[in-house]
């Protein structure tokens, strides 16, 4: 599938995606003249692709609708629980790289920080001091 990166055509590419998720969006895209995935149903911008923005917007306006209502839950903070999910599952560094199409690993390498996190033990230590002194 063809994703075009931050609004500019020059950071298109191609991404791998499971059978299962090209049968869902075949099925989303049948019978529509548009060949974007996600498209606008407002009486101004009716069948064109969405913006962005609009796509925040929406994830936004969902995260609200569960009670996340927190500027700290975005779209974008998807997009890093995406990325920590798949190195949790398995996923090696370079994997999650290619999955979140970035051009150096050393941007990749910033979830990792919240891998080490879940491996410290240390305020588990200092509790099991604290409450285990009789």
């Amino acid at each position: 599938m063809k994703v075009q990166g931050k609004g500019c055509s020059d950071k298109s590419s191609f991404v791998r995606i499971s059978a299962k998720t090209h049968q869902a969006i075949l099925a989303s895209l049948n019978g529509r003249e548009s060949g974007s995935l996600f498209t606008s149903t407002s009486n101004n911008s009716r069948g064109q692709r969405l913006t962005t923005r609009s796509i925040s917007g929406i994830v936004k306006s969902r995260l609200k609708a569960i009670d996340l209502d927190s500027s700290r839950h975005t779209a974008h903070s998807l997009r890093h629980s995406c990325a920590t999910l798949n190195l949790l599952a398995g996923g090696t560094i370079q994997e999650t790289q290619q999955m979140l199409r970035h051009q150096s690993i050393l941007t990749t390498t910033i979830y990792t920080h919240h891998l080490e996190m879940l491996d410290n033990s240390s305020s588990q230590r200092v509790e099991d001091f604290i409450f285990d002194q009789h």
